[in-house]
């Protein structure tokens, strides 16, 4: 499955593009209905995710911009996510780290140190919305994009992957065009097998925003 990964996130890309070519033909097609500041915190530690071989956490600061595709029981938005995260690792159990593989008493050395890296990434998600109360809203998302990773861990190296993201979240108006948004994620960072090793990372996150209905 990760082997395709990298022509499923060109084949999704290219068609949200699409899709916005098509549904903005009475607008500016770059000029988004909504903006979200948004910032979460994300680790592996919950029960469903713990993994006793090492320790993530990571804090995400998300900037997203949205475009309507669809109105009406239910809302279907298109949203472009530019996010830095800050995250930190570390290897709990040294064993991960084989002695098939080459240097593995330094390797062992390095990433049982608390390490302080970077996550770039751009991705872009699919949301459906449904109005349950007035201006409240409630909604699943599921999105895909590429990630640059500023230094290696045992478990993916520096450089280029991609991220997979799902999510459930609520959005309630506070004030004329100003909204709350309040989302639980699943994340799992990747590298599609462009290169090794590739055992991947798992984050649940919950994020908090404030959109702004343009």
């Amino acid at each position: 499955m990760q082997n395709n990964l990298i022509k499923i996130s060109i084949i999704y890309t290219a068609f949200c593009l699409n899709i916005i070519a098509i549904t903005a033909q009475k607008k500016v097609w770059y000029s988004p209905s909504k903006i979200d500041f948004s910032y979460g915190y994300g680790n592996q530690e919950e029960p469903f995710l713990h993994n006793k071989d090492y320790d993530y956490n990571t804090n995400l600061f998300k900037l997203q911009f949205y475009y309507l595709l669809k109105s009406g029981k239910f809302d279907l938005d298109l949203v472009f996510e530019p996010t830095l995260g800050f995250a930190e690792h570390q290897l709990l159990n040294e064993h991960f780290v084989k002695p098939i593989e080459p240097d593995y008493i330094s390797r062992r050395e390095e990433f049982t140190k608390k390490k302080q890296l970077r996550e770039y990434i751009l991705s872009t998600s699919l949301i459906v919305r449904y109005t349950i109360y007035k201006s409240t809203n409630i909604y699943a998302l599921i999105g895909i994009g590429p990630m640059y990773l500023s230094k290696r861990t045992e478990r993916l190296p520096k450089g280029f992957g991609f991220v997979e993201i799902v999510g459930l979240g609520i959005t309630t108006k506070i004030y004329k065009n100003l909204y709350f948004d309040i989302r639980g994620l699943y994340r799992h960072l990747s590298n599609a097998e462009l290169n090794q090793p590739n055992s991947g990372i798992n984050i649940a996150a919950l994020e908090l925003g404030f959109i702004i209905d343009l």
